[in-house]
């Protein structure tokens, strides 16, 4: 039997970590993207204790990087460190991508050295709405700015309601997401050929390796 003492122990540390990676994501959104990946992480079963969202840092890219890198300094456990960020207008935007490409975060455990951790931006050009965009439609159309993406999801995709900070995104387009996944791998792929990033998103690559850890927590 658990002492008093020590049940009031355990529920001041909080929940205690799963046996898989340990992730810090950082966002620039205070509400839609955090929002977003929370929803996804429960949906796929993930540790809340392993699988850290924070979108406490500000809109620009710059200020993104920088609290993932201090975030990492103060807690080096991190197996991987995500920085979610848009190029829509940000000056910063270029130089927080190399940035990420040319910093080595380094994991410890005290004094003891444990490799390099996985450091990854996952851009979206203009805005991650054009992530959520790639649900309904598939389209390689430049799209100069956040609201241009919105106003076409608003209007012919019968998501008036959509709002920055709006809750149950990622249930409400769930059925789609196989097919967003392969619109984004082509549009991608199209961006790279006619040698642009507008419009393109990274957030496949992040989507697929939180399903694959929500399976690798349920072996």
């Amino acid at each position: 039997m658990v002492r008093a003492r020590d049940a009031g122990s355990l529920r001041r540390r909080g929940p205690q970590r799963e046996p898989y990676d340990y992730v810090l994501i950082v966002c620039e959104g205070e509400k839609t993207e955090p929002n977003y990946l929370k929803e996804t992480i429960r949906h796929f079963q993930l540790s809340g204790a392993n699988v850290i969202v924070t979108g406490d840092c500000g809109s620009a890219p710059k200020s993104v990087v920088d609290e993932a890198i201090r975030r990492f300094d103060r807690e080096p456990q991190f197996d991987r460190v995500y920085c979610v960020f848009d190029r829509d207008g940000h000056a910063s935007y270029a130089d927080s991508v190399q940035r990420v490409r040319d910093h080595r975060l380094e994991r410890r455990d005290g004094r003891k050295r444990q490799g390099a951790a996985m450091f990854g931006a996952i851009t979206s050009v203009p805005c991650f709405e054009y992530w959520l965009l790639l649900h309904f439609e598939y389209t390689t159309a430049e799209l100069p700015r956040f609201a241009d993406v919105a106003a076409r999801m608003q209007w012919h995709h019968d998501l008036r309601s959509y709002g920055k900070g709006k809750v149950g995104l990622f249930e409400t387009l769930l059925p789609q997401l196989d097919t967003a996944l392969a619109r984004a791998d082509k549009a991608n792929d199209a961006a790279h050929t006619a040698d642009t990033d507008n419009p393109s998103t990274r957030m496949p690559d992040l989507m697929r390796y939180l399903m694959e850890l929500g399976k690798a927590g349920r072996r």
